[in-house]
């Protein structure tokens, strides 16, 4: 498929407002589904449903992801290929970015509805340029890395890379960052990406910045930093703290400690005095 010139767009300008009253049921399910050991799903069935009446966009997509593997052994949630189907049109007309990038997947795998590669691309793009995150940067892996070598294009994909990662998904940061640390080899610029992805609680982006201060551990994540026995203990200590607390956040991570320059490549390998912006 052949893709028009692509325009950056954030999800959350394109999303649909919440209704008050379908959030408190929605947030009252998503407790319910943390609690450990044996839930309530019928409960927790009944919850979205009913801020699905009320349009909760974000409760139609986690429903349609319990029908979509049912609970097995567990009554309330069976698996239900139809309904999944239903709640994806529905976000979908609602023009929801998350529920084109959902019809994009099952299309292309075939989930519910005949394997369409031409239906998976339309949607995907449409995702994209809506401001899904997580579209954009499928499209961008596909420029970078899945066209054959000779057709890989980092120029078209570094848009969507670029757009994916100043939004807040946590998945669509890590594939920016490692798409500066593959593809473009600017390795300062991926440990930006990962910073940002541990500022929003990624435990990946906080192996990454571990890893790439530790004088000991220097070839998974040797990023050419010179090892600094204070970063390792500091990233050390928050990742600590977020495996005991997973829901923790750290928000002003980027602006309190800012990365050093990397000792060749600067702050930026394309633009070494400048700092990426946060």
């Amino acid at each position: 498929m052949a893709y028009p010139i692509f325009t950056c767009a954030y999800e959350k300008d394109h999303n649909p407002p919440l209704d008050a009253e379908a959030e408190l049921w929605f947030q009252e399910a998503r407790a319910l589904e943390k609690v450990r050991g044996v839930k309530n799903w019928r409960k927790i069935v009944w919850l979205y449903e009913k801020a699905i009446a009320k349009d909760h966009w974000k409760a139609m997509h986690n429903l349609a992801g319990l029908y979509r593997t049912g609970w097995p052994g567990q009554p309330g949630v069976e698996q239900d290929t139809s309904k999944m189907l239903d709640l994806y049109e529905r976000m979908v007309k609602l023009k929801v970015p998350l529920g084109y990038y959902n019809w994009a997947v099952i299309a292309e795998n075939g989930v519910g509805v005949l394997r369409s590669d031409r239906m998976a691309s339309s949607y995907m793009f449409q995702a994209a340029q809506l401001g899904s995150p997580l579209a954009q940067v499928r499209i961008g892996n596909y420029f970078a890395f899945q066209l054959p070598r000779d057709k890989q294009d980092e120029r078209m994909a570094e848009p969507y890379f670029q757009c994916a990662g100043a939004q807040e998904s946590q998945e669509a940061i890590i594939e920016t960052a490692a798409f500066y640390e593959i593809s473009k080899e600017n390795k300062p610029k991926a440990l930006f990406y990962y910073q940002r992805a541990a500022s929003l609680g990624s435990t990946t982006g906080f192996r990454n910045l571990i890893g790439a201060f530790d004088s000991k551990s220097r070839t998974v994540y040797d990023f050419g930093y010179k090892p600094d026995e204070e970063l390792h203990v500091f990233y050390s200590d928050l990742w600590e703290r977020l495996r005991t607390d997973p829901n923790l956040r750290f928000p002003n991570l980027m602006n309190d400690h800012p990365l050093p320059a990397h000792p060749t490549q600067g702050f930026d390998a394309e633009h070494p005095d400048r700092r990426p912006e946060i």
